[in-house]
Order: C-alpha cells, then sequence, then structure tokens
C-alpha cells in the first residue's frame, strides 16, 4: 500500500477523513477516545495501562525481539536490526566516555539493556520500567547476565540509586511520559541527583518542534492524537525541555535530529494502519470491528506520526546533557 506524503495538508486530511469515516464521528479529535459509544476507540488510563493491553501488537506486528520503539535506518529501508541502533549509540558513549554503572529509563522488555550487557560484560547495566509484565520479560529475556538487572520503577523517582552513583542514564522513547513541566522537572532533577559531576544523560525521543505553535491547526492535531494514542499528556516544547534542563545545572552536548533514520520504521507502521483501515470496508467489517478497541491507539498514532515529521510538528532527536561538574 503506497504511503504518503507527508509534508502536505492534503495528505494529512485524508487520513484524517479515514479516521473520522472508521470511528463514525464528524471529525476526530483527541476526545474521541474517550466517547466509547461513538468512537469504540477503548480508553487506556495510564501509560501501564497502554503497554500492557498492546503488549500483544507490540510483539506480533511491531518487533517479536522485544522493541517497544522505533529502530533507526541509515539507507532510507526498514531492517529489524535497526531497533537495536539506539543502544549502539549509547554504546559508544559508554566506551568513550569509559561508563561503568549505566541505567536506562523506561526499559521496557529489555531489548537495549541485554544487547549492551551482552556486549560489554565489565559494565554494569541496569533498566527501569513502570509496567510490571515489561520487567517479568525483561528479566527473564536478561536471565544469566550477571552485570544486567531490571527493576519496577518510577523514573522521577529512582530510589534504588545512590547520590552521584551512575556514569550514564539514557532513555529510548521513554522520556516523554515526563509530560508536565512538574514532571520534567522532577526527571531532571533526579536525573542530576544519581548521576555523577560530569555524566551523562542521553535521550532519544520526540519534542514538539519550536515552531509548533506557528503551524496549522490540522498539523498540531495529528500531534495531539499522537500524543493521546500513547497517553502523553503532551509533548515538551523543544526550548522548553532545553529550558528544563538548563534550571537543574545540565549543560547541552550533541543533538541529532533522526527524523530521517526513523522514519523507515515509522512508515512500515502507517502501511499497516492504512490495511487496518481498509478492511473497515470490506466483508472482515464485522471481526475488526471486535477489535478495534484494543488496537484502535496504535492505528491511530500509526496514521498521524509521519505526518508530523513532513508537516515539522514533531522531531524525533537524540540529545545528550552533561550533569554539572564540582565546584
Amino acid at each position: 500500500m503506497p504511503a504518503g506524503p507527508f509534508d502536505t495538508q492534503g495528505g494529512l486530511a485524508r487520513d484524517l477523513a479515514t479516521l473520522a469515516r472508521a470511528y463514525g464521528v464528524d471529525a476526530m479529535t483527541p476526545a474521541t477516545f474517550d466517547d466509547l459509544r461513538a468512537a469504540r476507540t477503548g480508553y487506556f488510563a495510564t501509560p501501564r495501562d497502554y503497554y500492557t493491553s498492546t503488549e500483544a501488537q507490540f510483539s506480533g506486528l511491531h518487533s517479536p525481539e522485544g522493541s517497544v520503539h522505533f529502530g533507526l535506518a541509515w539507507d532510507g529501508r526498514f531492517h529489524a536490526d535497526g531497533f537495536l541502533e539506539q543502544a549502539h549509540l549509547v554504546e559508544a558513549l559508554v566506551r568513550r566516555t569509559g561508563a561503568r554503572h549505566v541505567l536506562e529509563i523506561g526499559s521496557g522488555k529489555g531489548l537495549n539493556g541485554i544487547e549492551l550487557a551482552r556486549r560489554n560484560p565489565d559494565v554494569s547495566f541496569a533498566g527501569v520500567d513502570i509496567t510490571p509484565l515489561h520487567v517479568r520479560i525483561a528479566s527473564e529475556r536478561g536471565a544469566g547476565l550477571a552485570n544486567l538487572r531490571f527493576v519496577e520503577c518510577d523514573f522521577h523517582r529512582l530510589t534504588p540509586w545512590k547520590d552521584q552513583s551512575l556514569d550514564l542514564v539514557f532513555d529510548v522513547e521513554a522520556g516523554c511520559y515526563a509530560d508536565t513541566p512538574e514532571k520534567l522537572h522532577a526527571s531532571f532533577a533526579e536525573l542530576r541527583r544519581v548521576l555523577r559531576p560530569g555524566g551523562l544523560f542521553v535521550t532519544f525521543g520526540w519534542c514538539r518542534t519550536n515552531a509548533f505553535g506557528s503551524l496549522d491547526r490540522q498539523a498540531q492535531l495529528a500531534a495531539e492524537l499522537v500524543e493521546r494514542a500513547w497517553v502523553v499528556h503532551q509533548f515538551p516544547i523543544e526550548r522548553s525541555w532545553d529550558r528544563a534542563a538548563g534550571e537543574v545545572g545540565f549543560a547541552a552536548g550533541e543533538r541529532r535530529d533522526l527524523r530521517e533514520a526513523s522514519m523507515p520504521s515509522v512508515v512500515r507502521l502507517y502501511r499497516q494502519a492504512r490495511i487496518f483501515y481498509a478492511s473497515l470496508a470490506s466483508p472482515a467489517r464485522p471481526l475488526v470491528r471486535r477489535l478495534m478497541r484494543r488496537s484502535t491507539h496504535n492505528a491511530v498514532s500509526a496514521l498521524m506520526l509521519p505526518h508530523t515529521y513532513g508537516l515539522g510538528a514533531l522531531e524525533y532527536r537524540m540529545a545528550t546533557l552533561t550533569a554539572p561538574r564540582a565546584s
């Protein structure tokens, strides 16, 4: 099924109309998710609820290997091993800095931690996640790696770790759940507490672009639907994220726009979503309707995300921050 274009208002309008028809509303909005009678979209109240309830989709359609994030492809084509590229970028920093104690926040089912621990046996790795199912899966998959452990924990309160006990902390698409100014400040304050002076925080994920407020309303809506689908209150504006990091003493480091590299993985799910919605007009419609309640969150975000890239509403980037050094 053809994809795109993603940089035109017409392409986005077509896909928004597809959503409205599928859910029986005049126009798709974030509030549609809460209207079970009108839209049959289902409702996940918390990120833990969302990730627990959609586990079969992630394993069956996205990554049987255990990824709950998008892969990176430097040649413009999707490859399953692209799901490990963020971990390999982190590994380069671990080796460059000589880090010995590394933590992943939002570690999911352990894909990144297991890869890093296998390749770096002299480094201690840990992962935290708020979803008990993910922690259990990660622990089972990582069993036998003495330098790796997974803990159920909220990354805003890293109580298992002492002050200045970590050399490097990273997240892959989990930091978006610091989704209010209060949570963002709390997460940066906690990262500063656990990182040694000069330690690194590395993040891969989304921000609303600095131009977000000046964009066409439909482009903004596409981003809001992605946020609502993933049970994110709001992605931070990039400049707000930078300001919050600076307020607790972090110094900005490397920044890379990875939208192009992540696009093959994003478009792969977009095509699956188009097939899903096309099936609603087929003889299989009754069966698909029964599946909609558990499928809709990921299908909506899959249909909207490439438009947020193409129209400049969201940026997917790698950013590094350095914890303040001792004075």
